[in-house]
């Protein structure tokens, strides 16, 4: 029986080999495949599973069709008797062996609930298969009352993540289970898909046992498909399974622990795969606050750690390389994780050891460095939802410089022999004084005396930018002449207020109401009279308003008495301060 089903599944011998894809195993991609049959004439088969159930139980509509899935044009949605509601909906592709070729078949799978006791069919209809029409046959579903027998339940998979509340770019372990039948028969499962927008499934990180699982509060042998995925988008997110039947040595490598007996595995007389879907399990996908992320990070999500960082050596010449290893473990997927930025150090040349090695080459470019350069690295735990910065330190090291200049004596060309090598000779007299041997370009003011032609350049634009802008808007620019004026007259009008003097009062005040409302005519503030001031104030309205009118008309009154041909008689107006003030606020938010 063993050396039938070999000859029968030539793709069980996959089992001898390692299911993780090593470096220089890419060869086996090379061996000829079995070419694919191309069926002129597909065919159909129409089913219900299970057949009868009770009203409100679920049950699939499975149609299978002899042909690849991109030749069918299947209508969405079929038609169905108002008492089936309609799910959710499934397809998949699955290819068999006959004989030297490949013959593929494509599931469409319909979840359907019964919500009343009777008998309903789908009747036939037809789709396009390459072009052609071909009749899917009718299927009927017999739904019993709800107080009937329990009825076997539909055959499906089982769906469990390591969390549900997760985020955007953290890797979540996956589980598909498919328990066993009566009499502990185990299928296994192949052609496994993850259905659902916003998820990145990882194709190096799986892996598939049978062991003894608990489904509905019974211990059963089951079939367990490992993977993981990694959710690419932020919101509630939905993620299901799919996946096809078939002998479990002929999925791959499997490890096999039961605690419960023996375990029957399904035999190579399964021909037919079943196409299985899962419930669908909603997650709530968060986003990382990259506002907040500290230098160093990468977009690692987990939690980490690494071993002491080794150095292959702490003493060095100048431009001798030399490695620095570090080892991470954590609890998150290793294989997300990425590796450190290469980070930019003044007298170190750093290079990046090519990946999965976590290391770097480092090239001290002066001897006065004592130590290598820090390396920023940082992680997010989804646990703590913060950042946790893993900077790799600083290692002590010691770096030897280039020797002392040496001068070559004058060969003698008669004797052919050269006079003993010795040091250069001192210099007569002491040389100039500086405080550091750094190169002038190498200092930190240097920097800043390449930015002063960059500075005044802006800044000489920005006045230029200011002067074409007030030479289009002349108005502003009296505005603001009026304002500056306006402020020194006030100035003075108090000083006149505080030393009791009436004529530097009237006189002040005069003035500073002629300055607020020379801007709006335009003309000097020395040409305008009363009336032009009275024309800015609104006399109409409350008695405020003519108050502060008639108070304009005694300052220039009294102003415009000292043209008058005989002295008037000169009142005592310091008591309208008040109502003086009063007119040049006002008459200053006009300006």
């Amino acid at each position: 029986m063993v050396l039938l089903w070999l000859l029968l599944e030539p793709a069980g011998l996959r089992a001898q080999v390692s299911f993780q894809i090593a470096p220089g195993m890419a060869g086996q991609f090379q061996v000829p495949q079995p070419p694919v049959e191309v069926i002129q004439a597909a065919t159909a088969a129409v089913s219900f599973d299970p057949p009868v159930v009770r009203a409100g139980e679920t049950a699939f509509y499975r149609v299978t069709i002899a042909a690849a899935e991109s030749a069918i044009q299947w209508p969405d949605p079929i038609d169905a008797p108002p008492e089936l509601k309609l799910g959710a909906a499934a397809h998949g592709q699955s290819a068999q062996v006959f004989g030297t070729q490949y013959r593929p078949a494509t599931t469409f799978l319909q979840e359907i609930r019964a919500t009343a006791a009777g008998h309903y069919t789908i009747s036939n209809f037809t789709v396009s298969v390459n072009r052609q029409q071909l009749l899917i046959p009718a299927a009927s579903l017999d739904v019993t009352d709800t107080n009937a027998a329990p009825l076997p339940a539909a055959r499906r998979l089982h769906l469990e993540l390591s969390a549900t509340n997760i985020f955007v770019g953290q890797p979540v372990r996956v589980r598909v289970l498919l328990p066993a039948a009566e009499g502990k028969t185990v299928d296994g499962v192949r052609d496994v898909q993850f259905n659902g927008a916003g998820f990145m499934t990882d194709k190096t990180a799986m892996r598939m046992s049978i062991t003894s699982v608990e489904v509905n509060d019974q211990i059963r042998p089951g079939f367990i498909f490992e993977s993981a995925v990694t959710p690419m988008a932020a919101g509630p997110l939905s993620l299901s399974a799919q996946g096809f039947t078939a002998p479990p040595f002929s999925v791959g490598p499997i490890s096999i622990t039961s605690a419960g007996g023996p375990i029957t595995l399904g035999g190579a007389g399964q021909v037919t795969p079943v196409f299985l879907v899962s419930d669908a399990v909603a997650l709530n996908v968060r986003p990382v606050p990259l506002e907040k992320s500290p230098a160093g990070f990468t977009g690692t999500i987990g939690k980490f750690y690494y071993d002491p960082p080794r150095l292959s050596t702490n003493r060095m010449r100048v431009g001798e390389p030399v490695s620095l290893k570090v080892v991470f473990h954590g609890d998150g997927e290793l294989t997300r994780l990425v590796p450190p930025a290469t980070p930019r150090a003044r007298d170190w040349q750093i290079i990046a050891d090519p990946p999965p090695a976590i290391g770097f080459t480092l090239i001290p470019q002066s001897d006065e460095t004592t130590h290598t350069p820090a390396i920023p690295f940082s992680y997010f735990d989804p646990e703590t939802a913060k950042f946790v910065d893993l900077t790799i330190p600083p290692q002590r090291v010691t770096v030897v410089g280039e020797s002392l200049p040496l001068q070559l004596a004058a060969a003698d060309d008669e004797l052919k022999t050269a006079a003993p090598l010795k040091l250069s000779s001192l210099a007569p007299a002491p040389g100039k004084a500086v405080t550091s041997l750094k190169p002038l370009q190498l200092r930190g003011w240097f920097i800043g005396l390449q930015l002063l032609p960059v500075l005044g350049f802006l800044a000489l634009w920005r006045w230029d930018r200011r002067r074409r802008f007030l030479e289009a808007h002349p108005d502003l620019v009296r505005r603001l002449q009026a304002r500056r004026a306006l402020r020194r007259v006030k100035r003075r009008w108090q000083q006149a207020v505080v030393a009791r003097d009436a004529a530097s009062f009237v006189r002040h005040a005069a003035d500073a109401m002629r300055i607020a409302v020379s801007p709006h005519l335009p003309a000097d503030p020395q040409a305008l009279v009363c009336a032009d001031v009275l024309a800015q104030l609104d006399e109409a309205g409350s008695d405020r308003n003519r108050r502060l009118a008639q108070t304009v008309r005694m300052i220039f009154a009294v102003t415009d008495a000292r043209f008058a041909v005989t002295p008037q008689a000169q009142a005592d107006l310091l008591v309208l301060r008040a109502e003086v003030a009063d007119v040049l606020q006002q008459l200053e938010e006009k300006l």
